[in-house]
This record gives C-alpha cells, sequence and structure tokens, in this order.
C-alpha cells in the first residue's frame, strides 16, 4: 500500500513521524524545497516531545513538482496550507497521478470548494488538535497532545478507515467522527475567533480570556461567525472555544507565527470562507471583512 503525504511543514512531518513509526509504514513525503528533500532523505524526520527525541527513516522524501507521472497513490494526506491546495491538485491532475483515497487536514473550511471538482472515489476531513513547531527541515518539536479526528466525506473502498483501525497511543490519538460538517465547522468556529483575533494583536491564546478587553473582541467576533454560519444554539461553540483559550493558553495561534515569520497565512480558508458563505445567505456582516483586511494588511497586501 502506498501513503504518501504532500506537505512538509511542521504537521505534516509530525504525521510523517508518527504513521511511520506506529504502524511501521513506509512513507512518502513531498517537499517544495529540494533541500528539504535532501536533509530528510539523510537524516530521517526527528520529532522530540518531553524530554525525548527520536528519528524514523522510514520515509522517503521527493520534491512535488517531481512526483512521477500516471503514478497510482493508495492513501494521500494533504497537509499543506489552505492556499496551496488548488495547486497541488492541479498538479497531480497534470501528472496524471491516480489517487484512490485522499484525506484533506488543512485549517478552515475553504478547501471544500475543490470537493465536487475531485475524481477521487474516497475523500476525508480531518482536524489536527496537536501543537508542533517545526526546529528545522527534518525536526519537528510535539508541543500539545491532541488528536487527530477524521471523518468521510464520501466513502469508497474504506482505505481510510482500514488504514486508521488500529490501536493509536494516546499521544498520538485518531479518532473517527460521524458528521465531517459538524467536525470542520467547529474547528472553524475556533479558528475564527482565536487565530485571527490573537494574530491581529499579536497575543498568545490565553490572552483572550485573561484581559477584559481581549475577551469582549472574542465574544463579539464569535457572535458575528454565528451569524455567518446561522447557527441559533451558541452555547456549545462558545464553551468549546473558552475551553481551547484555556487549554492553549501558552500557545501561539498558527496565523500568528505566520504573522510574526511574514508568511502567508490562511485568512481566506477561514475569515474569507465565512464572509463568502453569508455573501450567499445575504447575511450582512461587518466585524469579519473588517478582520479580514486588517490580516491581510499584516500580510502586506494591499500596499
Amino acid at each position: 500500500m502506498e501513503v504518501a503525504i504532500i506537505g512538509s511543514g511542521s504537521i505534516g512531518m509530525l504525521v510523517t513521524y508518527y504513521l511511520s513509526t506506529i504502524k511501521n509504514q513506509p512513507i512518502s513525503v513531498f517537499t517544495n524545497r529540494q533541500g528539504q528533500t535532501d536533509l530528510i532523505n539523510e537524516n530521517g524526520i526527528k520529532i522530540i516531545r518531553g524530554s525525548e527525541e527520536a528519528i524514523s527513516k522510514n520515509i522517503r522524501a521527493t520534491r512535488v513538482d517531481s512526483i512521477s507521472v500516471d503514478r497510482e497513490i493508495d492513501l494521500l494526506i494533504l497537509t499543506v496550507k489552505s492556499y496551496q491546495v488548488e495547486d497541488v491538485l492541479k498538479q497531480l491532475s497534470e501528472r496524471n497521478v491516480k489517487v484512490n483515497s485522499i484525506l484533506f487536514m488543512q485549517n478552515g473550511m475553504g478547501h471544500i470548494e475543490y470537493f465536487p471538482k475531485l475524481e477521487v472515489a474516497e475523500i476525508a476531513v480531518a482536524v489536527v488538535e496537536h501543537g508542533a513547531i517545526r526546529k528545522n527541515d527534518f525536526t519537528v518539536h510535539h508541543t500539545g497532545i491532541g488528536a487527530i479526528r477524521w471523518s468521510y466525506v464520501q466513502k469508497g473502498t474504506l482505505i481510510i478507515e482500514n488504514f486508521f483501525e488500529y490501536c493509536f497511543p494516546s499521544y498520538f490519538a485518531v479518532q473517527h467522527e460521524s458528521s465531517w460538517e459538524e467536525l470542520l465547522q467547529k474547528k472553524l468556529v475556533v479558528n475564527a475567533c482565536i487565530n485571527s483575533l490573537t494574530s491581529l494583536m499579536e497575543v498568545k491564546n490565553g490572552a483572550l480570556i485573561a484581559n477584559k478587553n481581549c475577551y469582549s473582541m472574542l465574544k463579539m467576533v464569535f457572535n458575528e461567525v454565528m451569524v455567518a454560519l446561522n447557527v441559533e444554539d451558541t452555547t456549545q461553540h462558545w464553551n468549546y472555544v473558552l475551553e481551547v483559550c484555556e487549554k492553549t493558553a501558552n500557545n501561539k495561534s498558527s496565523m500568528f507565527i505566520d504573522v510574526t515569520n511574514n508568511r502567508k497565512t490562511e485568512v481566506d480558508s477561514i475569515i474569507g470562507y465565512l464572509i463568502r458563505r453569508a455573501q450567499e445567505s445575504k447575511v450582512e456582516l461587518s466585524i469579519l471583512p473588517f478582520l479580514f483586511q486588517a490580516i491581510q494588511a499584516k500580510e502586506g497586501k494591499g500596499e
């Protein structure tokens, strides 16, 4: 069985390491740069968890633009940023790569707009609750233990279900959820509230509930997210946002880290998706468009 991962950032390396060791499964990982490709092939992928360090060499790295024509991949896991998904799918199509099943691991919900065009029999999505920081091109620091929750969008021959039908350890739990839309929406609400505000104000997650002004802003953003999604019973979502803020109080959101490092963010897949959804329903928004433009301005756009 060929398992391939496209995306070699912090989450890509984290997933590659654990799947290659826990399941003793050779993994093909596709990168954007030859330098990283060479380093992974030479050193494997190294993980730091607490005081422990370990390396997996059950991995073969290749540049994504070097995927062989007519290649067949049984399970493809996409861990690239949401704004890179379209380009990756285009490259796979141009090279006539046959993908039997695909698992998307992106923030936001912008990537679901590509699903109707996919010629893949089996499609699933996942949310990653782990904290991870890329230390270098072959090392990832597992900073927070959570779970990977996944759900089918379209069932095929159950390749993904069979692959994950395994007893994963507590530090890399994998859990199946029945509704892919509820799974993604729950994470979308958290991303929209926490990622956007922490990146705008350049604070850690915990500041959103520790500072009364930040808390007030968090509530305002949350309320408009609920309007955009047309959610009436908001209590469960609000409690989950607060829970994430508390549990990850000392963490920086991925969007905050991207802004700090002058990288493009996933704001379009998160806030942009909510704005587009509201427009389709002819719902007026004021706070989310402001956040969208403010974060794009921090990216250096609109200059």
